[in-house]
């Protein structure tokens, strides 16, 4: 071999030796940044024992010495390691015979705890008046928690904002004209005491450490995005203790997560759907020695009304929920299973651009790994892949989930009976008289709790020779208004929170002889809906009228004429609650002749059933807006501006033979050739062209 052909070859190899020595240094590089990636999971798996079929007797055995502790990378309890995967599942919001089929589906799934908020407004709807029985037994809620074998995180408030009606704050707190909640004002924390002595007693046995499922319980709700007072938390947590509470406590927030509204020793946890990294990281920031906790990962969002429905794509959902699970973070999906906001029961958001005021949809479906009747999706089946594939002790094998919802198609009803307002409002047996017009909440009816939820009815006569009505600040939320002579109705209309200082005018009249202006009795009428009362508001970033502290509904201001003010009011409140729905349902109604009608009115049917009740939906093509009612019981709101066409009908509100419909619909003129709705059995949340992917 030449010297020539010999440095041409050493020059080839020279050069595929850089090659080769460059390839190697990316490669090297690439694995020194991949290495956290890849060893994550093997990293935490191999720390966390597999979760044991009888949770209970693996964490108790021996004896209960401790409780949920959060010290170093790991939870443990009663010093065994435990890697948290929970599900919210909230009692109030779905029929207590579906509490085992809901939390079945969820242990289906793997996880191993379940969470719930508490709803102050529902468990004292009066000042000292508390109920909790039926679907608000909150013990057997926990004993059917245990028996499936799950653990408990509650979540008692006093606020829990969840798109709940006022955050489930409960609207007695609004008669005190200077209510300042969530603070340490002395009346709400007074009002707070006395609630939490009631729900903590009740369910302090049932802690872990003394038998029972609760492992943590959380202070407050997300106060970080509220932050009005920095004595509050403190406030709240040792109303906590006092009762008899020793498990973990907790802190929860979102993006108002800060070390001034977070508690010293107490973990603080976090909420969010996107950008794991970044939040996570800022939560270990903020407490380095302690393990991580998402305790709000959404897996979907809620709907307001005339809004496109919302949904959170699976592909982005498991994304983010597997860098989770490498981060090493436990996990309680909210929501795991949604439900409905029966009856008035839906909240409200208060957003920084107008109008502000942003009420919330009857179904809370969420776009959830269960539906809003309860369904496995294809969200649980991923949920279930991923928790298989990334968290750490994850059973080798699951239970079988309960099997699949029967569903009915009992087809159309025809509305056969008719009842105007007027005969709505002669049914209520209270008509109060007040000098000038008051919210709902400051009426004197409830034993003086006032009104809660519904509709309220105004009524007032005056005198005038022509000008100017006008109703002072904004109505709370939505009314219609007519304008009467003593013989005919000369005006109506419908406007809503979105108009301040809404105005109608008073023709003047003249004398056909004379030609003078004459001087008419005119009576003025207006039914007020309360839409849902704020559930969350970040900060101060709204007007006064949408803010948590200004949530009283119906007229919040006096009525002109021109510059007098309207007085001797007459109001009564139409509250559907459960005596007004028995009566309404012995009532004679009118025989539907014709084909339209005037409203508001309410419309009666039957729908016959032969066999067992099964689950079923609601639909109601050609009705404009109002509220459905199934033998007495509120399944909620409807509205033609959407995006819900169905109401959620379940079984345990049907029985079998005749069952009462009864619609209560709003709008003036009823054009339906055949009054009629139809129960199909598929829900429709939106039609495709009404979608939102977040």
């Amino acid at each position: 071999m030449s010297l020539k052909s010999m440095a041409n070859i050493l020059t080839v190899r020279s050069v595929h030796l850089k090659r080769i020595v460059i390839l190697s240094l990316i490669s090297i590089v690439i694995i020194w940044y991949m290495l956290p990636t890849l060893n994550t999971r093997t990293y935490y798996q191999n720390r966390i024992p597999q979760m044991e079929k009888d949770l209970y007797a693996y964490y108790t055995k021996g004896g209960v010495g401790k409780g949920l502790e959060a010290e170093g990378e790991f939870f443990t309890l009663n010093k065994r390691k435990i890697f948290l995967l929970s599900g919210a599942v909230h009692y109030f919001r779905f029929p207590h015979e579906y509490w085992r089929n809901r939390l079945l589906k969820l242990k289906a799934a793997g996880l191993n705890v379940v969470e719930t908020y508490v709803a102050w407004n529902l468990h004292e709807p009066h000042p000292g008046e508390y109920n909790f029985q039926g679907n608000l037994d909150l013990l057997h809620f926990l004993d059917t928690a245990k028996e499936v074998g799950l653990f408990v995180i509650f979540r008692p408030g006093p606020y829990i904002c969840s798109e709940w009606e006022w955050g489930g704050l409960p609207h007695w707190l609004l008669r005190d004209p200077d209510m300042k909640i969530r603070t340490t004002y002395p009346p709400f924390i007074k009002a707070v005491d006395r609630y939490f002595g009631q729900v903590l007693s009740l369910v302090k046995e049932y802690q872990f450490t003394k038998g029972g499922p609760i492992i943590a319980v959380q202070i407050e709700n997300e106060y970080g995005s509220y932050a009005a007072d920095e004595k509050y938390m403190p406030s709240v947590m040792e109303i906590i203790k006092k009762y008899g509470i020793v498990e973990l406590l907790f802190t929860s927030d979102g993006e108002g997560i800060s070390d001034e509204y977070t508690l010293p020793g107490i973990l603080a946890t976090i909420n969010f759907q996107r950008n794991a990294n970044v939040k996570l990281d800022i939560l270990q920031r903020q407490q380095p020695n302690r393990p991580l906790m998402v305790m709000e990962y959404w897996s979907g969002w809620f709907d307001h009304w005339g809004e496109n429905h919302h949904l959170f794509p699976n592909s982005a959902y498991t994304e983010t929920l597997r860098t989770i699970l490498k981060r090493g973070a436990s996990v309680n999906f909210y929501m795991f299973y949604g439900g409905t906001n029966f009856g008035f029961m839906n909240g409200a958001n208060s957003e920084r651009s107008d109008p502000y005021y942003y009420p919330t949809i009857t179904s809370y479906d969420y776009d959830a790994p269960l539906s809003e009747s309860g369904d496995i999706t294809l969200k649980w089946k991923a949920t279930v892949e991923e928790l298989r594939a990334y968290a750490p002790g994850f059973p080798s094998s699951l239970p079988e989930p309960p099997p699949p919802t029967a569903y009915a198609k009992y087809g159309k009803v025809m509305m056969t009976g008719y009842l105007p307002l007027q005969q709505l409002l002669d049914t209520v047996a209270i008509i109060e008289q007040h000098e000038h017009p008051v919210s709902m909440e400051m009426l004197d009816c409830n034993g003086g709790s006032g009104q809660a939820y519904g509709f309220t009815f105004y009524r007032a006569n005056f005198e005038s020779l022509g000008g100017k009505v006008r109703v002072e600040n904004r109505i709370a939320d939505r009314a219609q208004i007519w304008l009467h002579t003593s013989d005919k109705l000369i005006f109506k209309d419908v406007f809503d929170w979105s108009k301040e200082n809404y105005e109608l005018t008073v023709a003047q009249v003249k004398n056909l002889k004379t030609k003078e202006v004459e001087r008419k009795l005119y009576k003025l009428e207006l039914l007020v809906e309360n839409l849902g009362r704020v559930n969350f508001q970040w900060h101060n970033d709204a007007p006064p009228f949408a803010t948590m502290d200004n949530q009283r509904k119906g007229l919040v201001g006096n009525i002109l004429h021109n510059s007098e003010i309207l007085t001797n009011w007459e109001i009564i409140p139409l509250q559907f609650d459960a005596d007004y729905m028995k009566k309404l349902m012995s009532m004679q109604w009118l025989d539907i002749i014709g084909t339209s009608w005037i409203g508001p009115a309410a419309f009666m049917g039957t729908l016959d059933i032969s066999g067992t009740p099964q689950d079923t939906f609601l639909r109601l093509d050609g009705w404009g807006k109002g509220v459905a009612f199934v033998n007495g019981f509120n399944l909620g709101r409807y509205w033609k501006k959407g995006p819900q066409q169905t109401l959620y009908v379940p079984a345990p509100v049907l029985h079998t033979g005749p069952n009462v419909i009864i619609i209560f619909e709003l709008e003036f003129d009823i054009r339906l050739p055949s009054p009629s709705v139809t129960f199909i059995n598929q829900p429709v949340l939106s039609t495709s062209t009404r979608e939102t992917y977040m």
